[in-house]
């Protein structure tokens, strides 16, 4: 249940072996390198490999790369690989030059094509849509005055009406809606004066009339829809000479794509490694249980290789420094989003993965006990592992055991989308003190787990003082188990307490109180500390204990409380299904998504509040750096 054991790995290879021994290690993807002048102080000396250079070439070349493949269009790429085919930096850039002179001039044509076509649609859809009449304009008639408007659909009778004094045609023909109906008006010219006022007072909207309209003919609309049937046809050819291009080459692409992407893993692995004149050093971390996979793969390439192995123990430096690697079977390893929410545990210290796990499956489905709920979040988290993303497919899973978890306890409570049945258990409703009893003795135990877990990593860590007198050590664990057995006691029987274990308590106040002075005595880097101003914050300290474990006590009631309310939240459902009886149906379903949703956030939400700020609070060290072997897909 702890952290992976790691081991620290110093390699030192001929300089013309280091790309491959490199190589071989990106292969393995086990491999967390480190710079080693970042540890050692005394080989800070050592000289870096230049490989700025070289990188930015290469993430040159990948620009152009990718410039290509958006060109191209959707590629199909075969499966993911790990070898290709090796490659230089000429002979790619090369390679994409020659497909780049083939492909512009088809995507150029394309685009040529295109804004021909638009534009030719554009000048055909216009002519369509303002004047689908084979009539000229006003400037080609002598005795006719032709005008092209849009005037609002209701004011078209009354429009008629004023003009009824004087020869004219009205033709309304395309409807726009709230903007109108664009309409065409014909009269003679001796009455361009009273038709200029008649739609001046409609407040009519002049529409630019469509050079080519005044030419269109049957002839004319025939050729334009050829001409746009002809750049269509030519836009599909060139359409068809880019997949053949596509086609062609997707394979090549594929593996400068991948050898690109390898060689960039490459680069990034070199700038951790330092020279000398003859050799390379590729220092970095490796799990314990995985390195003779590393030396027997450097073996491979130079046979003269030596590697210094050394435990973090023996590196002087801080464990919260150490690369940190969880392992965990499929059915934990989403309840690795909750931990990594909170941060990554030290190395060295115990995984509280399983702790958390049990934990917030027991307090989710106790505040969200019903078995309708849970079988709607757990078809929810079904659809969700369907993903094709690794994070919502966790996220998924995380869901479906919240939703099993809240249907085995409405088979406890009776409860199926608040319906109630027999229970296996008890009522929530019916048992409210039995149920805050419960929550409380649950918050004890899970206290009690933090104290026990800080004081092993603390004695992991041959940090006595800490595991005797720390916060959540030895002795506010046995002052915290003696005050739950006074008050339990008491409760029980309403009886005086033995003064023993009163005197046991203040007797374990006062040790905690004392560490400044043991520390000042044992440790010799507090001697150098103001003692007095230590035994007064000590003094604070104890404070603090005791409101600290009070609180997270009584803050697991809350786990009761949420149980409670989900079942009055039924009973105001239920009430308001009744009083409305011609919507209760209506208000029944809508009642229980509004809870699903609510309650189901909010439980939730508590039961990660609960592990973090009462349990994680007692033991949790986050580490530094997340273990992150790199490879050949990159880091």
């Amino acid at each position: 249940m702890s952290t992976l054991p790691m081991e620290f790995l110093g390699i030192v290879v001929f300089k013309k072996h280091a790309e491959a021994a490199v190589t071989n290690l990106l292969r393995l993807g086990i491999f967390h390198p480190v710079d080693i002048r970042d540890i050692e102080t005394e080989l800070k000396d050592l000289s870096p490999l230049d490989i700025e250079k070289e990188y930015a070439e290469w993430e040159s070349l990948e620009v152009n790369l990718n410039d290509i493949l958006r060109k191209l269009g959707p590629v199909s790429f075969a499966p993911k690989q790990n070898e290709t085919d090796v490659f230089s930096y000429d002979k790619i850039k090369e390679t994409l030059a020659n497909i780049e002179d083939k492909l512009n001039p088809l995507i150029n044509q394309r685009e040529a094509l295109g804004e021909e076509l638009k534009t030719q649609e554009s000048i055909f859809n216009q002519i369509k849509e303002y004047f689908p009449l084979s009539i000229k304009g006003s400037s080609y008639h002598t005795l006719l005055e032709v005008r092209l408007g849009k005037i609002e659909e209701k004011n078209i009778p009354a429009l008629e009406r004023s003009l009824s004094d004087i020869p004219h045609l009205t033709y309304p023909f395309n409807r726009q809606g709230q903007a109108g109906v664009i309409t065409l008006v014909i009269g003679l010219r001796r009455d361009r004066a009273v038709l200029d006022k008649v739609l001046k007072d409609f407040s009519w909207e002049k529409v630019v009339y469509p050079e080519a309209a005044e030419d269109l003919s049957p002839e004319v609309e025939n050729k334009l829809k050829s001409q746009i049937e002809e750049c269509k046809k030519k836009i599909l050819a060139v359409e068809e000479e880019i997949k053949g291009l596509r086609d062609s080459s997707s394979l090549l692409l594929q593996q400068i794509r991948l050898f690109i992407k390898q060689k960039k893993s490459l680069l990034e692995a070199k700038k951790y490694s330092c020279a000398t004149e003859k050799t390379v050093l590729i220092s970095g971390w490796v799990p314990r249980e995985e390195k003779e996979r590393v030396k027997a793969e450097i073996k491979k390439i130079d046979p003269c290789f030596y590697i210094e192995e050394r435990e973090p123990e023996e590196m002087g430096m801080p464990k919260e420094e150490v690369p940190v690697r969880l392992r965990h079977n499929p059915v934990l390893k989403p309840f690795e989003l909750l931990i990594d929410s909170y941060g990554v545990p030290r190395y060295g210290s115990i995984d509280p993965t399983i702790f958390t796990a049990i934990s917030f499956l027991l307090m989710f489905g106790a505040m969200f006990g019903d078995i309708g709920h849970g079988l709607v979040l757990a078809l929810a988290g079904i659809f969700l592992k369907k993903s094709k993303k690794e994070g919502t497919i966790q996220a998924g899973t995380l869901v479906l055991y919240c939703g099993i978890s809240s249907i085995l306890f409405g088979f406890l409570y009776g409860s199926i989308f608040g319906f109630e049945f027999p229970s296996v258990w008890i009522k929530p409703m019916h048992n409210i003190l039995e149920l805050f009893r419960l929550s409380v003795f649950f918050g004890i135990g899970m206290i009690s787990l933090g104290i026990l877990i800080n004081v092993i990593n603390a004695l992991r860590d041959k940090d006595y003082i800490k595991a005797i007198f720390d916060k959540a050590g030895l002795i506010a664990g046995v002052i915290y188990w003696l005050a739950i057995g006074v008050v339990s006691k008491f409760m029980a029987s309403k009886t005086a307490v033995s003064t023993l274990y009163i005197k046991l308590i203040i007797f374990g106040f006062m040790l905690l109180f004392l560490r400044p002075a043991i520390e000042f005595i044992f440790l010799k880097e507090k001697k150098k500390e103001n003692l007095f101003m230590s035994l007064m914050e000590s003094m604070v300290e104890l404070l603090e204990i005791f409101i600290g474990y009070l609180s997270n006590t009584v803050s697991f009631m809350r786990i009761a409380a949420y149980a409670i309310t989900h079942f009055c939240l039924f009973m105001a459902i239920f009430e308001l299904s009744r009083v409305m009886k011609g919507a209760g149906f209506i208000i029944l379903i809508l009642g229980n998504i509004v809870i699903i949703l609510l309650e189901g956030l909010v439980s939730s939400i508590q039961a990660i509040r609960l592990n973090y700020y009462e349990f994680f609070s007692k033991f949790f060290i986050a580490g530094k750096e997340v273990y992150r072997p790199i490879t050949i897909a990159g880091r």
